[in-house]
């Protein structure tokens, strides 16, 4: 938590209607992500293509992507999977491979310019592609150490002569590589599909499509084939909508997790923790109301942990201090109102014996709170950094404490603008809170829209929300390996 602390107190118009023919599809990616060759282009859309066009083609196909966290079986975050909008993945079901090759010619392009190594750091990728795409010359600018690419088979037959030597390549250029196993999948492409799946590093089972018995038969069917030399065959279920799912799989010996339970709103049990809360709200409350520093120093000298986190951070050698703090009164009077409000307002994220569940949330509020952070002074929305930083923190406060977001409010005096847009009232605030959220649930058509609303250009979007992600990675200061 010190280090928490102190990395954070350092101080379009929206897009026409779904195209109705694949053709149409296809040229739009054309627009968007032109692919490098064999695939015939209309002329009209090779003429619509600008040099200028071309040039926006990173911004404008990072608008699809989808990423969502993978915890391991330490509950920690392992990686992200990488996908496609939802929206646009239905729409490719039962699409000729070069409709498919386009769209994923868009995201490994997307991918490309977002600097994925600094982002994940030890952390995996796992990109979902179809198999037509393993010669795509983009996968090299992709990094090997962190990549797992995951094939999800299309309607096309799958030819075991081709896609062996691909494989073969990839992995030794040091990519490894998985497979979709659903219960659609096996039937279709068995027993080719089977055969693959026993030489991958990696299976993804989509959990939704199968029950108990049939994941643990199917996992003992396919790990007993595998030779010694093979190594370990990770696996990763996805789709899991609630913990039992999570714990099923868990105890089945599955490697890596991922679904939508992680920040359901089902379980209101607030997690443990050391500091008091009660006392860290009223305090935020005191400075807001700008109460004299000698009685907030008292209320928080009577609180014994409290006066601990504060006098230990003020005291850390980051901060470099030649004389030690050894009053509170003091330490606030270094640390000014604005700073001390922050500093209070993240004790609330501080959960003791953090599992999967915590981790992710204080992650993804922290994240939250440095993209609409890195909103500020664009198109509408205020130059106040300090005050985004919070609505975005605070946005999802109930999830991390267990109590609804209202109830939490009437404890607090934040400014009027973030308490209206954390209850729902129209304005700026509200719009840009939107906005994050939208991001995160990969809503492109949201996205769009909002940002417009916001005064400014969707195609930032995917960029700041990334940057956000790796300033939540350095201030949690995550040490899994």
């Amino acid at each position: 938590m010190l280090d928490f602390l102190q990395r954070l107190l350092g101080r379009t118009p929206k897009p026409a209607p779904t195209p109705a023919t694949p053709q149409k599809q296809f040229d739009t990616l054309n627009q968007l992500a032109p692919l490098k060759s064999g695939a015939p282009r209309k002329k009209e859309a090779s003429r619509g293509t600008s040099a200028a066009a071309e040039h926006k083609t990173p911004s404008l196909t990072a608008s699809f992507v989808c990423r969502e966290p993978v915890l391991n079986q330490r509950e920690q975050i392992a990686g992200y999977t990488f996908d496609l909008q939802e929206g646009l993945q239905t729409r490719l079901q039962g699409r000729q491979d070069m409709l498919h090759r386009a769209y994923d010619d868009a995201l490994l392009r997307s991918l490309a310019t977002l600097n994925i190594p600094s982002l994940l750091e030890h952390r995996l990728a796992f990109v979902t592609i179809t198999p037509t795409s393993l010669s795509n010359p983009l996968l090299m600018k992709l990094p090997p150490k962190n990549t797992v690419l995951i094939l999800k088979p299309s309607s096309q037959p799958l030819n075991i002569d081709e896609l062996v030597p691909q494989l073969q390549a990839l992995r030794k250029a040091g990519f490894a590589h998985g497979w979709v196993l659903s219960k659609t999948t096996l039937k279709e492409h068995h027993p080719s599909l089977t055969q693959l799946a026993i030489q991958a590093d990696y299976l993804q089972l989509q959990v939704s499509s199968f029950n108990g018995r049939e994941i643990e038969s199917l996992h003992k069917a396919l790990t007993s084939r595998r030779s010694l030399h093979q190594g370990k065959l990770h696996l990763l279920a996805t789709e899991l909508h609630s913990f039992d799912e999570f714990n099923l799989c868990f105890h089945m010996g599955f490697d890596y997790f991922q679904g939508h339970f992680i920040t359901s709103r089902e379980d209101w049990h607030p997690p443990k923790s050391e500091i008091n809360r009660v006392l860290a709200l009223k305090l935020l409350n005191l400075l807001r109301t700008d109460e004299e520093l000698k009685v907030i120093a008292d209320q928080i000298t009577a609180d014994p942990v409290m006066t601990y986190k504060l006098l230990r951070y003020l005291n850390s050698p980051a901060i470099g201090l030649q004389t030690p703090i050894l009053t509170i009164d003091k330490a606030l009077l270094l640390l000014g109102r604005e700073r001390c409000f922050r500093w209070l307002s993240l004790l609330l994220f501080d959960i003791k014996q953090t599992g999967f569940r915590e981790r992710l949330l204080i992650e993804q509020a922290l994240a939250r709170a440095f993209f609409l952070e890195s909103l500020a002074g664009l198109g509408q929305v205020p130059d106040r950094k300090d005050e985004l930083f919070i609505l975005g923190l605070f946005s999802m406060l109930d999830l991390l404490i267990g109590h609804p977001l209202p109830q939490l409010l009437e404890h607090t005096q934040l400014p009027e603008a973030i308490h209206q847009a954390l209850l729902g009232q129209e304005g700026i605030y509200h719009t840009a809170l939107a906005l994050a959220q939208a991001s995160e649930a990969n809503q492109s058509e949201k996205i769009h829209h909002l940002a417009s609303a916001c005064g400014f250009d969707a195609l930032q979007i995917l960029e700041r929300s990334m940057e956000a992600l790796s300033k939540a990675h350095a201030t949690m200061g995550l040490s899994e390996v």
